[in-house]
């Protein structure tokens, strides 16, 4: 292997890919993907870059541990992001700035952040003369925010082989502190997404002019059928993660589920709306359509919902969809992608503890389920224990669920630092 080059520090990698443009749509992550490949290339790797399709580019590479013997470790992140609107932001959203003792842009947390902490930690481990313990197999990602059929589904499919070994994957999202009131820190792992669900709900009616009585509007009855859909509370379907979670966040066991509900939702600050999603079926009506003239009563009308469970209660949902929207409602599935849920208590979660641990040390750290979704679902398919772990330390006050696709979206740097200090003890274990 050839003599490690020095690497940038954390918060440079992190604004040299935000000024990657890798809006997914409207983008490609070939440039990014190159600048990645380029600085695992000069630590001495032989990375990989695998297109689906032109210009959707992933990077993958391998590092040989000390003890070849032990399962490998998959570190995943994606290099796409969601697009953003610069005319609303009060920085620009691909310049990368660091100010303010910030990240700034577009990815700053969701996740070029992950991509360059991790980075950050193979070279600095590899600048310190050492090795990982275990074989690492890194992997930066096309596609995420649209699915991932280009990239990790694409990985999965047709290049399995390069993932040969790999006990656990981790990946977004997890890893940071959430407030709490005692002094010492509780840290956050994910160890589940929920599954997704879309749906078109479409009524048929009678067009007609704007001017008469109309014969059958179906915008009326689209909205009392969305009205019924979105009204229809769905019960508390608390797992056990979510239980421990609550349990370390009100210091005494809590099994009452409305209890661990409210302690999730009340206790947590900006990570309330978050973790209270993680106990229960959200279904949101997110667009709507009917008619193309001011003075023409449509034919038909349509919207869709995002919905989304926790492992175990897909059928409950289908059963709340379609026996809410009514008979004449025309019910389409479409798109659907599984949950996954890891196991809390197995030793690939106790070595993310004891990372967390020996840089923070006297923190506590539980399990979550997380309210979205992940690339997780892809890896999950090969046998692999997954988990959402970007390890970050905040200060009080900073809204990190804001964060994600919001305006203004920015990473503190001291986070990123600490990241990287626990990602290289990660790899030591």
């Amino acid at each position: 292997m050839a003599e490690p080059s020095h690497l940038p520090p954390v918060e440079e990698i992190c604004s040299d890919l935000i000024r990657f443009d890798t809006s997914n749509p409207g983008s490609s992550e070939r440039k990014a993907a190159e600048y990645v490949a380029a600085l695992l290339s000069g630590m001495g790797l032989e990375p990989r870059i695998i297109e689906a399709e032109p210009g959707r580019s992933n990077v993958v590479a391998r590092v040989s541990g000390t003890d070849p013997g032990l399962p490998a470790l998959l570190i995943q992140g994606h290099l796409d992001t969601v697009p953003a609107d610069a005319s609303a932001w009060t920085r620009d959203p691909h310049g990368g700035d660091i100010a303010d003792g910030h990240v700034w842009g577009r990815g700053a947390v969701d996740m070029k952040n992950a991509v360059a902490m991790t980075l950050a930690a193979v070279g600095g481990t590899f600048a310190r003369g050492r090795r990982p313990r275990r074989d690492l197999v890194l992997a930066f990602l096309a596609d995420e925010e649209t699915g991932g059929k280009l990239g990790a589904g694409h990985l999965v499919a047709e290049h399995a082989d390069l993932f040969e070994g790999c006990g656990a994957a981790i990946g977004e999202v997890g890893g940071f502190n959430v407030p709490v009131s005692s002094g010492s820190p509780l840290f956050v792992v994910s160890v589940a997404d929920k599954g997704l669900r879309w749906y078109e709900v479409r009524e048929e009616g009678v067009a007609g002019h704007g001017s008469m009585l109309p014969r059958d509007n179906p915008i009326p009855r689209l909205a009392e059928t969305t009205l019924r859909l979105l009204s229809s509370e769905q019960p508390y379907t608390v797992t056990e993660p979510m239980r421990v979670l609550a349990s370390r966040i009100a210091g005494r066991e809590v099994t009452d589920p409305a209890e661990v509900a409210d302690v999730l939702a009340t206790r947590t600050g900006p990570f309330g709306r978050m973790f209270a999603a993680g106990v229960r079926t959200t279904v949101n009506v997110t667009r709507v359509g009917a008619g193309y003239k001011e003075n023409v009563i449509p034919g038909e009308a349509w919207a869709r919902f995002d919905c989304r469970f926790v492992p175990g209660h897909e059928d409950d949902l289908h059963e709340h969809i379609t026996s809410s929207a009514g008979e004449r409602a025309e019910v389409s599935l479409l798109r659907r992608s599984p949950p996954v849920l890891s196991d809390h208590e197995s030793e690939w979660f106790g070595r993310l503890g004891e990372a967390l641990e020996t840089v923070s040390p006297g923190c506590a750290v539980a399990p979550f389920v997380f309210s979205g979704g992940t690339d997780n679902k892809w890896f999950r398919t090969l046998g692999m224990e997954t988990y959402g772990f970007t390890p970050m330390l905040f200060p009080p006050g900073y809204d990190y669920p804001a964060m994600f696709h919001g305006v203004d979206e920015r990473c503190p740097v001291d986070a990123l630092h600490f990241g990287v200090r626990v990602m290289e003890r990660l790899m030591s274990l």
